[in-house]
């Protein structure tokens, strides 16, 4: 296991470069007698029960985000390093380790009588727009697989320590900003007429008095309330005393059921107001959501004793379960905490007793 973990770990599988990961899956599950097939860019098991009227999924991504200055690593983020019971490199957490739980849990299955059908979904560019579970749902839809199944449950194994189960997340909107102002002499700042840099300043200063208006506003929410989020700005002038005639920024705006599109249309406002462009980096993702008093989330309580239940702060592809009505929960090995992180890391008990955890679940779930 530790062996597939550090091979998992080796691949630079970033968003769009999932193939040589998705082979190496491929590969390893037709050796335990599996038949994985290709379902557009992901990868896809399919596991048949007694009761084709139910189905299980279970829904991984193989990509990553970048390591950002390999200089600030301790540990190499491709290798795989074992540190006193973790193991260390790019999406050890989130969500290689969820990835391995996975398909230890397809080897196991296919050995057993199942009494409903199970998916195994190995999807790509989580980390962007969510385009490979898209691509699924839109699939499975379309093949007739959502009217065939009168029952259905998924499970997402992001991180969550072992110890919560996530009925809900955020959704996204990855944005980009744009000023084109006036590019002239610097000595005379009350002569300029549009001063790109300070433009967008003044708009990043606008988001944030309407990040705390969202706090007052969706104080009482089950979800943490919308937020944006500045996360680059760029500007040059090949002179210190010449202003730069454009400036761009990036953002990321979270929303919530009931506020996604209203979100974003509020930051569009503002935007209009100062006379920035606006623009999606990737197509927006939706907010999940499963009634915490739903079955599978009960599964959970009963299977896992003391487990705890919440909203995801983050993002991820739950929501495109949920806008098709199929309940889903989040449940995985690893820690939030360590997602995205240099020196990322995750234990590897947690990721070796994981695929047991989703076996008992499975089994709890079906047998109802």
């Amino acid at each position: 296991m530790i062996n597939s973990l550090r091979k998992l770990i080796n691949f630079q599988s970033y968003s769009s470069k999932e193939k040589l990961i998705l082979e190496y899956i491929k590969t390893q599950l037709e050796d335990a007698g599996i038949k994985p097939f290709f379902q557009g860019d992901n990868l896809i098991v399919k596991l048949d029960g007694e009761d084709q009227k139910r189905a299980f999924i279970f829904n991984s991504h193989v990509d990553i985000v970048d390591i950002g200055d390999i200089i600030r690593w301790k540990h190499n983020p491709w290798e795989g390093e074992i540190v006193n019971g973790r193991i260390f490199g790019r999406g050890a957490s989130d969500a290689k380790g969820g990835v391995l739980a996975m398909m230890e849990t397809a080897k196991s299955l296919i050995k057993k009588q199942l009494s409903t059908d199970v998916w195994f979904t190995f999807v790509v560019k989580e980390e962007t727009d969510g385009a490979g579970t898209k691509q699924f749902t839109e699939w499975f839809e379309k093949k007739g697989y959502l009217k065939q199944y009168s029952e259905l449950a998924a499970v997402f194994a992001e991180p969550t320590d072992l110890n919560t189960v996530k009925y809900g997340h955020r959704g996204h909107f990855f944005i980009k900003a744009e000023k084109t102002g006036t590019s002239t002499h610097s000595s005379r700042p009350s002569a300029i007429k549009s001063h790109a840099i300070a433009e967008m300043n003044n708009f990043i200063n606008d988001l944030q008095t309407e990040n705390l208006s969202w706090q007052k506003k969706f104080k009482d929410s089950e979800f943490v309330p919308p937020a944006i989020t500045s996360t680059s700005i760029e500007a040059k002038s090949d002179s210190p005393n010449k202003t730069a005639g454009y400036c761009r920024a990036t953002f990321d705006l979270r929303t919530i059921p009931g506020y996604h599109e209203k979100a974003f249309d509020r930051i569009k406002q503002l935007a209009q107001k100062r006379g920035i462009k606006l623009s999606l980096l990737h197509p927006p993702g939706p907010a999940g959501y499963t009634n915490p008093d739903s079955k599978i989330v009960k599964v959970f309580q009963s299977v896992v004793p003391g487990i705890k239940i919440a909203i995801n702060d983050a993002s991820n592809d739950l929501g495109f379960f949920t806008n098709l009505g199929i309940d889903g929960v989040i449940f995985g090995p690893g820690e939030t905490s360590q997602a995205h992180t240099t020196d990322e890391s995750a234990d590897i008990k947690q990721i070796s007793t994981a695929s047991g955890i989703f076996e008992q679940v499975y089994f709890a779930w079906a047998k109802d």
